[in-house]
């Protein structure tokens, strides 16, 4: 196993200037690793663009429903559809936030770690996080199959199935544990997790 004496990522892939449609460089990694890794940027990716359209779509949904107003009129819908679309895009979009390093991440501890110590609290988060990332996909699978079992509607104005909204949740636990456990397989196999850092 490869160390990296910093235990950060090399200058060149940090992601203060690198643009979001373009994927993420990890030149240490294995073929096998590079090849999930490609497969976990193409779907955070496809994702992270479905996310922008629904945020255009809620827009112009609020835009119409304001104007409506003006008429006395409204659409009745634009509350849970604007619900459903804030809740879709933050988990279809969270995966590709982790990947490009738009997440939050706080470091006041592990900097006063030594090297290897940063390495086993790193194994340590990421192995935790992708135990409750696993626990969270198993409950809202049983939850998207008893509503599509069942045909549960919301109770609303149009009745959209509830197994479509929650189908979104599922999607994006998924996707951001693929993600982790990229994170995690690059821990062990190369050394470092080539964490891209964010610039505010």
């Amino acid at each position: 196993m490869s160390t990296n004496p910093g235990f950060e990522a090399p200058e060149d892939e940090v992601a203060s200037d690198v643009s979001p449609f373009t994927f993420p460089s990890h030149p240490n990694d294995p073929v096998w690793l590079a090849v999930l890794s490609r497969i976990s940027s193409s779907l955070n990716l496809f994702c992270a663009v479905i996310s922008a359209v629904i945020i255009a779509l809620m827009t112009l949904l609020i835009i119409l429903e304001i104007c409506l107003r003006f008429f006395s009129l409204s659409t009745f819908m634009a509350d849970t559809l604007v619900g459903y679309g804030v809740a879709a895009t933050t988990f279809l979009a969270a995966a590709w936030a982790l990947e490009h390093g738009a997440m939050i991440r706080v470091t006041a501890l592990t900097n006063l770690l030594p090297t290897y110590g940063k390495w086993i609290a790193e194994v340590f988060c990421l192995i935790s996080v992708e135990a409750i990332l696993w626990f969270l996909i198993s409950y809202q699978w049983h939850s998207v199959y008893k509503y599509w079992a069942r045909g549960t509607v919301g109770q609303h104005y149009i009745k959209i199935p509830l197994w479509i909204p929650e189908s979104f949740f599922l999607i994006g636990l998924v996707l951001l544990s693929l993600q982790v456990l990229v994170r995690v397989l690059r821990l062990f196999a190369v050394g470092h997790t080539s964490e891209r850092s964010l610039t505010i």
